[in-house]
C-alpha cells in the first residue's frame, strides 16, 4: 500500500509488502530529491552502477556496494530485504551478487566465476578467476566484448576452490554452447588465472 508521508513523497507504509533493494533505493532517492547523478558522485559509484540497480538490472549488488549506498542516504537498509536477499541466494553458502562490468567498484574482489550478459540479458562470456574477479574483468576492459552497450551486467559466483572453480567454468561454457557469444572456439584466453 503507497500511502504520502508527511513530507508529501510516497513511501511505502506497509512493510509486509515484499521489496528489492532497488525499488527500496528508488524510493529513498525520490523521498530525499536524490537523481541517479547525485548519488553517484556522493557514493563513487558510476552512474551506470547506480541506473542498473534502481532498474532491477542488478538484483543483488555486493554488500559493500549496497552499504556505500545506504550511507549515502543516511538510511539503513531494511531487515527485510536484507533477510529476503540472503534466502534468495541461487546457491546456498555461496556469495552471490550482481555488478556492472564498467564499474569496477561494483566487482567483487574475490575468486570465483562470473558471467557477462547483453542488454537482453543473454549470457556473452564466462569466466573465472582463482584471485580476483576484479582483477580480470579490469583486464577485459581492454577488449572488446567489454565494451557497453554489448556487456550491461555481470553476475558473479564466489568459489575459493580453484580446482572447483576451473571445473565449474568449464561445465557454464558446454552448457551455454554456442549461446555465449564470446566463448568459442580459438577465443584469446589469458594463460594465468
Amino acid at each position: 500500500m503507497i500511502n504520502e508521508n508527511s513530507d508529501g513523497f510516497e513511501a511505502l507504509n506497509d512493510l509486509s509488502q515484499r521489496q528489492t533493494f532497488g525499488e527500496w533505493l528508488l524510493l529513498e532517492m525520490q523521498r530525499k530529491g536524490l537523481s541517479i547523478n547525485a548519488l553517484a558522485e556522493k557514493t563513487g559509484i558510476t552512474y551506470t552502477g547506480v541506473w542498473n540497480i534502481v532498474k532491477g538490472n542488478t538484483v543483488s549488488p555486493r554488500e559493500e556496494t549496497r552499504l556505500k549506498l545506504a550511507a549515502a542516504l543516511q538510511e539503513n537498509v531494511p531487515p527485510q530485504i536484507e533477510e529476503d536477499e540472503r534466502q534468495a541466494s541461487p546457491i546456498a553458502g555461496y556469495e552471490w551478487a550482481d555488478f556492472t562490468p564498467s564499474d569496477l567498484e561494483t566487482v567483487p574482489e574475490k575468486a570465483g566465476i562470473y558471467v557477462f550478459y547483453d542488454i537482453t540479458d543473454r549470457p556473452v562470456y564466462v569466466g573465472k578467476s582463482v584471485a580476483s574477479v576484479r582483477m580480470r574483468v579490469k583486464d577485459h576492459q581492454t577488449r572488446f566484448w567489454f565494451k557497453h552497450p554489448l556487456v550491461v551486467r555481470g553476475a558473479f559466483l564466489a568459489v575459493a576452490d580453484a580446482d572447483l572453480c576451473n571445473k565449474i567454468e568449464v561445465v557454464l561454457i558446454k552448457f551455454l554452447g554456442k549461446h555465449a557469444l564470446l566463448n568459442v572456439k580459438g577465443a584469446v584466453r589469458d594463460l594465468e588465472d
